[in-house]
């Protein structure tokens, strides 16, 4: 039953909320598409759709099913792709990435990797974040983009290459005011909104959290979950800034380092006892971070 074609299907109809609109994007007739979502649901036990005031949305059993069954397809078409180039002797490193929050040096880092060792293949594999730490504890991808240091997780396997410690960065929408700051102080940001991990996610966060909540209680603090494109425009429709983590900032978003005593850390993630060609990276990365700023 669980197929791309199918999920792709599945998507397209949450997206456009329309079992028409969905049909007219994806080529098919309405009829054809409702009647293969009725079979899969009779098969399945339970509703995918349901149709409301708002269309057609998915149901709290179709989200989990939909978010559950992308997982598996990736991690099966991730798992045959290794099992053929092992089959023909091809060396590979997975690494995964984080959609909503890319690395800002792993460019750089693939780049100058595949110009000394061309014969070996570089994978950069988007996971959600609520999955991340489970999907690696189970070798879904061998390496983790630098974002992840800072990250709670109980893997005892894992282990860090430390690139930057870095000063929290404050997004802020281009044209504000505020715009105009060269660094954040406190008092800067009295009385205002800032979007930011809610608590058990980030180490630094929580740290940042603990402090202004008991010292600074005129700040508000927003909570989320991940980084999603859509971050600029709930930036603006709630007023609010924007907790970030480098001077790259988001479309629409300028990012403005704060004078806080408070750091972040980045680093490589990486499994003990590595495979050969992921320790060549390591060491790669070791050596281009002391000649130059791989974080920049």
């Amino acid at each position: 039953m669980l197929n791309q074609e199918l999920l792709k299907r599945f998507i397209c109809i949450r997206e456009t909320r329309s079992f028409t609109k969905a049909a007219e994007k994806l080529y098919v007739s309405r009829q054809a598409l409702i009647a293969q979502i009725t079979m899969v649901e009779k098969e399945l036990g339970f509703p995918i759709f349901e149709r409301t005031n708002r269309g057609v949305v998915m149901t709290a059993a179709g989200k989990i099913y939909i978010e559950n069954s992308y997982r598996i397809m990736q991690t099966y078409n991730d798992m045959v792709r290794q099992c053929v180039e092992t089959a023909n002797g091809v060396q590979s490193i997975r690494i995964g990435s984080l959609p909503n929050l890319p690395g800002t040096s792993l460019p750089k880092i693939c780049n100058e990797y595949h110009r000394i060792y061309p014969n070996v293949k570089l994978h950069l594999l988007d996971y959600p974040l609520e999955s991340y730490f489970e999907l690696f504890k189970v070798h879904a991808f061998d390496v983790m983009t630098e974002n992840m240091m800072n990250y709670y997780h109980n893997l005892e396997d894992l282990c860090f290459l430390p690139l930057k410690r870095i000063a929290p960065h404050i997004g802020v929408i281009e044209g504000s005011p505020l715009a105009r700051k060269r660094k954040f102080k406190f008092h800067d940001l009295r009385g205002k909104s800032i979007l930011i991990y809610k608590r058990g996610i980030g180490k630094a966060e929580d740290i940042i959290r603990n402090y202004i909540e008991k010292n600074e209680p005129s700040i508000r603090l927003i909570d989320i979950t991940s980084y999603e494109s859509s971050l600029t425009t709930r930036s603006i429709l709630e007023n609010a800034l924007v907790f970030l983590y480098t001077a790259r900032s988001y479309p629409g978003l300028k990012s403005i380092p704060t004078d806080w005593d408070f750091k972040i850390d980045l680093g490589i993630g990486y499994r003990r006892n590595p495979t050969p060609e992921v320790s060549r990276l390591l060491e790669l990365i070791e050596k281009m971070n002391k000649e130059t700023d791989l974080m920049d």
